[in-house]
């Protein structure tokens, strides 16, 4: 498992869309694309806001669907059409005014590689490509698409020790 003191050090989440917040998958309806992405995923993504983390996307690829569900859950930033996924994260993070070693990186594929090497804490899905394995701090144990961001999200709001102050609301 990851050391709590870089959990602890986290302010920023940024996740690979396709494969992470979906299964990676695509569909077509005729010329609209289709994806899916799971609700336990997005409701721990708004726990996480709730706590004070910013969190967001950083995607190659890019789809009205993406907005969509960034608007939906208020995400903190939404980076879309990243081919050279390095340069978008270290923009990002110039934006965002935060070091590297404060943002938290989850992708599945070879081109997630980069960002990776730079984050503080690198995270691949279960079913992400091996070649992660080299740079991921943790690889979840739920695939990507079906609760693996939940997953991170619940145990680095644990390491902050904020996840009983997110979870008061619901316990009453």
């Amino acid at each position: 498992m990851i050391p709590l003191e870089k959990l602890r050090k986290i302010r920023v989440v940024v996740l690979d869309i396709d494969g992470v917040l979906t299964d990676g998958r695509v569909g077509y309806d005729g010329e609209r694309k289709i994806k899916f992405f799971n609700y336990r995923d997005g409701h721990w993504m708004k726990l996480a806001i709730r706590a004070g983390l910013l969190v967001g996307t950083l995607s190659g690829a890019q789809s009205p669907a993406n907005a969509q569900r960034a608007n939906e859950l208020g995400l903190s930033f939404l980076r879309e059409g990243a081919k050279d996924k390095l340069a978008g994260f270290e923009a990002l993070v110039a934006e965002l005014g935060v070091s590297p070693e404060e943002c938290l990186y989850m992708g599945d594929d070879v081109i997630d590689l980069p960002p990776m090497r730079r984050a503080g804490v690198a995270v691949a899905v279960r079913d992400a490509v091996p070649e992660l394995d080299e740079v991921a701090d943790w690889r979840t144990e739920t695939p990507g698409g079906h609760g693996a961001v939940c997953e991170v999200i619940r145990e680095l709001l644990a390491a902050q020790d904020k996840l009983d102050k997110v979870l008061e609301v619901y316990r009453r």
